[in-house]
């Protein structure tokens, strides 16, 4: 009886099933707040094939070295929107050795860049042994700053595409 019991317990070996969901390629956050403070960057870009990506500094979210030697690093950091704009360019300028002078005459220097969905602050100071090409882009309450620091002759091969690729920016 046990030996009968047993064996009307034991039916039909059950069939294992597999299920395939397709990845999702975008994230749907609920409100502003939620996509500021996990979403890395609130803009998508297109990064050119000859650009590697590279470790983060303290102060980067994204980072690439480019170029023939592959020593030029462009990164994209975010700063307080009340760090303010002309104070970062002033930084900048005396970063590649030039003298302090009237922030009103270096701004004569920024070029205004339509992006879709935002506005980017283009500028280029050489000094005389290194270079800065570099936008910021204001957006909410934050400064989005892409920068590629590098020598004059490292600089000459990747301006192109470095400001393509700043012209690729779109708000998200």
């Amino acid at each position: 009886m046990v030996l009968l019991l047993c064996s009307a317990g034991c039916g039909q070996q059950s069939e294992v099933r597999e299920y395939v969901v397709d990845r999702e390629d975008s994230k749907v956050f609920t409100s502003d707040v939620i996509r500021d403070r996990f979403q890395a960057a609130p803009f998508s870009w297109d990064v050119p094939e000859s650009w590697d990506s590279a470790d983060n500094d303290q102060f980067s979210k994204f980072a690439w070295t480019v170029g023939p030697s592959k020593k030029t690093r462009i990164t994209i950091s975010d700063l307080p929107g009340s760090a303010g704009l002309v104070p970062q360019f002033v930084r900048w300028s005396g970063q590649v050795g030039l003298e302090a002078g009237d922030p009103a005459e270096l701004m004569k220097l920024v070029e205004p860049l339509e992006l879709k969905g935002a506005s980017g602050q283009w500028i280029e100071l050489k000094g005389a042994s290194e270079t800065i090409l570099g936008m910021i882009v204001p957006l909410g309450d934050k400064l989005w700053i892409v920068k590629l620091r590098s020598g004059n002759s490292e600089v000459a091969a990747v301006k192109e595409s470095f400001r393509s690729f700043c012209k690729s920016w779109q708000a998200i």
